[in-house]
This record gives structure tokens, sequence and C-alpha cells, in this order.
């Protein structure tokens, strides 16, 4: 099985050396993992590729099944024992912790979510697979040679108007929380909506309540006077887990540098992430972008602040991305003016088999051991144990 061709640098032999070994020895914490991405599909043997296209076409027609059978397919082959094709992609981009997303925080009324969520549990019981709720649990995991997961959620489906959800969410699993996911929502507003009045009187309930529990509070879809009001608000550290700056690049996602600067304040660390579009305009985006927006943070909040959020590229064949995601955007609070094309990647991050690029490229830019292994993943790692133990 082979391995991508790396990203040209221009490293020297010592250079490669150095990042080879301190990728193989540093906790790789993807805050926000979209698990292996879409080329793994084409990587199993014609028979397995035969059923999952027959689980596609199966679920075709409704969105919510033909993703939830995509994206968890990939488990599925391990769990039956017939490929251990994803632990073999997450180990060889020697990744030591990444995320589940479908542990929510809901009501228990929407049939898919408890599925999403089912699934989650599930696969969690994989042999080679842990899903942590505590920093010790995946410095253990990174002993042990297994993969560890966290379970993070988006709420692209607004949260319930009740803290007893969260506590319902957080004994499953759940160990972060994003306030809002681009539109207003009954917590506060998104970064794509036309409006932003910050938190809600019950999105400072939500905050100080994820404080108690020992739940992350993210703002990475959140606008602009929300995050602010987040920080204002948290006695814990905030995490912007998947963002970019908007000072390299103005796109709604990304965050300001005052927005930088106030989550920096609360302890908390600002994840990079790989999705072209929120990068750059460039005709071919490559890592370069990524590794852009990396230093700039670094350099205005400091690399102690710093970590890794790819979220990008989504484990699903690109036609499948199109069928979903790519029908959805405008639901989940994106227009044409966001430029999201579903099917783009980063040259130099192509799949999860890319993450040693990250350390690879940070090596070229001349940052230091203890800088590189604190953006990889012990920056995440400490905010992880201050606020879930």
């Amino acid at each position: 099985m082979k391995m991508p061709k790396p990203y040209e640098f221009g490293l020297t032999a010592a250079q490669e050396t150095r990042a080879s070994q301190l990728h193989r020895e540093c906790i790789v914490f993807d805050m926000l993992s979209q698990q292996a991405g879409g080329n793994i599909f084409s990587d199993y043997p014609h028979e397995l590729q035969k059923d999952f296209g027959a689980r596609a076409a199966a679920a075709m027609g409704d969105k919510d099944r033909l993703w939830a059978e995509t994206l968890y397919w990939p488990f599925e082959m391990s769990f039956q024992g017939k490929s251990d094709l994803l632990r073999v992609w997450f180990q060889q981009g020697g990744l030591t912790c990444g995320t589940f997303s479908d542990i929510r925080v809901h009501d228990g009324h929407d049939p898919a979510v408890c599925d999403w969520e089912a699934r989650v549990l599930k696969y969690s019981k994989l042999s080679w697979l842990r899903l942590v709720t505590r920093a010790a649990e995946i410095r253990q995991a990174k002993r042990d040679g297994v993969i560890a997961m966290y379970a993070n959620c988006q709420a692209s489906i607004p949260a319930p108007r009740d803290l007893k959800a969260f506590d319902a969410a957080y004994a499953k699993g759940l160990r972060s929380f994003m306030l809002t996911y681009n539109r207003m929502d009954h917590i506060g507003v998104g970064c794509t909506e036309r409006v932003d009045a910050g938190l809600s009187m019950f999105g400072v309930d939500v905050v100080r309540h994820c404080n108690e529990i020992g739940m992350i509070v993210d703002v990475s879809h959140c606008g602009h006077l929300t995050t602010l009001d987040a920080c204002r608000n948290s006695r814990k550290p905030v995490t912007a887990n998947h963002t970019s700056a908007r000072s390299i690049y103005r796109h709604a996602r990304g965050k300001s540098d005052e927005a930088f600067r106030a989550i920096a304040g609360t302890g908390g660390v600002i994840g990079i992430l790989a999705l072209p579009a929120y990068l750059t305009d460039a005709a071919v985006p490559t890592i370069e972008h990524m590794l852009d927006h990396i230093d700039y943070v670094a350099n205005l909040v400091g690399w102690q602040h710093v970590c890794i959020g790819t979220d990008w590229p989504m484990q699903a064949p690109d036609e499948i991305l199109l069928a979903t995601l790519g029908v959805e955007l405008n639901m989940l609070g994106y227009s044409a003016a966001h430029r999201i094309d579903v099917t783009q990647r980063l040259i130099g991050y192509d799949d999860c088999r890319d993450l040693p690029n990250i350390t690879r490229g940070l090596v070229k830019r001349g940052y230091r051991d203890e800088e590189i292994r604190g953006i990889l993943g012990e920056n995440a790692l400490r905010v992880f144990e201050e606020v879930c133990g």
C-alpha cells in the first residue's frame, strides 16, 4: 500500500529526518477531523467497492441516510472484519486523536440524529479505536498505538432550549460544543447571518453550563460578536477549532484579529483548517496557504494558541459530496459568495495520510521542535485537559 507522494517543500535530508521523527513522536491531535477523506473509497478491493456502491444506490434520494451510510461505511467494513484500511490510513498519517461529530445535543425526536449517534457508539467499540473523554486517555492511546476519537458537536441542527440536553450528550461522551452554525438560533448568531447580535441570554447560560460540566465551548462558525461574547462569559478556555485568518483572506468563516486575541485571552486555541475556500482564492490552492494562516495566528497571539483542525476533506467520494453537502449549502447558511466547492482540496493535503506534510511544512518554515509539538497536538491537549480533565 503506497503513501501519497510528499509535498515538495525543498527540505534537506536532515530536515526530512527531523520532520519524520517529530511527526512519529508527537501527539497529533486534529480537533476537527472529517476522518480519512474521500480517496479511501477507491483504495478498497473491488468486491468491497461493489458493496459500497450497492449501499449508496439503495440510500440515494434520502440525503441523511446516504450521508450516514457513506461516512460510516469504512468503519462498518472494519467492524465486520472485512478491511482495516481505515485504521491503516489513520496510522499512516500519524493521527493520534481525531473527531466523532455525531454525538449531538438534541431532544431525541429526530430519527436521523439518533441513527448517527448510534453509529458512533457502535464503532467506538472497534478494537483499534477509543472514544476518549480525558486528556490522559489520548496520551494512553498514543502509547498503545490505537486511534483516539473525541466527540465534537457542530450545531448545524440547533440544540434544544434545555440545559439537560447538554448533560445527556455529555453522558454519552460529548466534550466540545460549537455554539452556532452559520445562521442565527436561540443560542446566538452564526458567521454568515446578515446581522450579528452576540449571545442570547440562553446562550450565556449554555456557555456557563458547559464550563460547569467540563465541555469545551467552540466558536468556529459563530459571528464576531457571538465569539467575543463567548470569550467574555467563559471561565474556561474557548476554542475556534477549525477556522482561518480573515486578515489574510477575507471570508465569513475566518476570524478577525480581535477574535483571535479574545480566544487566546481565555487560554484557548485556534485550529487552522484545510478547506481551500476559506484560505485563498488562488487558482491552485496548496498546503502553503494553510501554513500561511498558521504563521499569521502564531505571530499574532503566540504559537501556544495554534492547533490543527483540518475540517477537510470529508470521508465521502466527490459524487456523494455533491449529492449531499453540495445541495444543502444554502440551507446551512452558505451562498455563492462563499465560493465553496465541495470537491476541491489542497495540493499537499488530499487525505489524512498527508498529515506529515503539516509537520514538514512547519520544519521548512523554521519552527522549533517545541513549537511544532505544540501546534500538532500539545496545545489542543492542554485545553482539553483544562476543560475536560
